[in-house]
């Protein structure tokens, strides 16, 4: 479960915070003067984000290696419409 919080209270209730998001899978959005500033989630979610991140750069320089005369941009967009589209046939 998300929950939106301001960072005065997430000051005040750190330890909480830290406890809910380790051991009940509690996600956190920290606000600073109303707006998202940074998010508190497990560590296996935050793995799992860079493990992803690495492997779509990864994906990247495998297509442009395979495609040395594209142009970058076009390389980028491609990628990006791939990655959307596999996001869309899990959902």
């Amino acid at each position: 479960m998300e929950k939106i919080i301001g960072v005065t209270k997430a000051r005040d209730e750190f330890r909480r915070i830290v406890d809910g998001v380790q051991y009940q899978g509690d996600k956190y959005v920290i606000q600073r003067h109303g707006k998202p500033a940074v998010a508190v989630v497990p560590i296996q979610v935050y793995e799992n984000w860079k493990q992803q991140r690495y492997r779509l750069f990864e994906l990247i320089g495998e297509v442009q290696a395979a495609n040395p005369d594209a142009d970058p941009e076009e390389v980028m967009q491609d990628v990006l419409a791939a990655q959307q589209a596999v996001r869309q046939q899990r959902d």
